[in-house]
């Protein structure tokens, strides 16, 4: 059962920083609910007031310029899983939003409640970080704009001050023959281990290359000997793609893979080693379609 709190619902920011500097150090800002609410219910938190930011206009809706998004905080899963812009500009990302736990959550929860809880096992903070995304937060003395690595410090853990609002998220647009890909494995409509890669193909071979994973580590991830051993492979040679995906997979030997319900650290590192040959032949395949 959820302790009682009151609930401030701000229509505009000024109004939620009021509502939080009322709140004298127990207020929590809340935007789906998704995550906190649950951890309120199993008792590991509780706030005097949340202040529901779902009626701030400026934290919602999907802005496309030249291939590059901005996605306000309070957008929902299922608002950029259905936006044409992001399909448009940013494919690999709708096809994550479509896996996010279920509809039901999907509905209700948003992107930027989903990085500023930074649960451990969760979807688009793998994916953005290797697509190079920067957060966009606010508070009344200015605002400030961080990379995902820097955003997300450890689990359920951020660079966000209490009083800060996450606002939205910024993508810059794909490079020419950039592919941008992200696969996972999941239990319970969780990852068990995820892997996203970014890649620019140029005159047949991988140019650059970034992978991260997810969901094996204490936070998402660049692991960029993996990346590096991509690089200069050629994917019109089968054989000579397969040894490179190979050799960047046993980069993730050298992780500190957590074990956990979904397996040990050997068994997700072996998981990450097999979803990233699955992304990197997606990335390349959208590479060569942009090409």
């Amino acid at each position: 059962m959820i302790p009682r709190f009151s609930l401030a619902r701000p229509r505009t920011l000024a109004e939620a920083f009021e509502a939080f500097s009322a709140a004298e150090g127990e207020g929590a800002y809340i935007a789906g609910g998704t995550e906190l609410l649950q951890v309120m219910k199993m008792g590991f938190a509780q706030f005097r007031t949340l202040i529901d930011l779902k009626a701030i206009a400026e934290l919602h809706g999907i802005e496309a310029s030249d291939g590059s998004l901005r996605i306000g905080a309070a957008t929902t899963h299922r608002a950029v899983e259905r936006s044409a812009d992001v399909m448009a500009a940013f494919p690999g990302l709708v096809e994550l939003e479509h896996t996010v736990a279920n509809v039901r959550v999907r509905s209700t929860g948003t992107l930027g409640g989903n990085l500023a809880f930074a649960e451990p096992h969760s979807d688009p903070a793998t994916l953005l970080l290797a697509s190079d995304a920067r957060v966009e937060l606010s508070r009344p003395s200015g605002d400030r704009a961080l990379s995902l690595s820097e955003f997300i410090l450890g689990p359920l853990a951020t660079s966000r001050d209490p009083e800060e609002i996450l606002t939205g998220v910024r993508i810059p647009a794909a490079r020419e023959g950039e592919g941008r890909a992200y696969r996972k494995l999941a239990f319970f409509e969780r990852p068990a281990a995820s892997v996203a890669v970014r890649l620019t193909v140029r005159d047949g071979q991988i140019d650059e290359a970034t992978v991260a994973v997810g969901s094996l580590t204490e936070v998402p991830e660049i692991v960029e000997a993996a990346g590096s051993a991509l690089v200069g492979a050629s994917t019109r040679a089968p054989a000579e793609l397969d040894r490179a995906i190979e050799a960047a997979g046993a980069a993730f030997g050298s992780l500190d893979a957590i074990e956990d319900l979904n397996g040990s650290a050997d068994y997700k590192r072996h998981l990450a080693g097999v979803l990233l040959g699955s992304a990197t032949r997606a990335a390349i395949q959208e590479a060569n379609a942009d090409a």
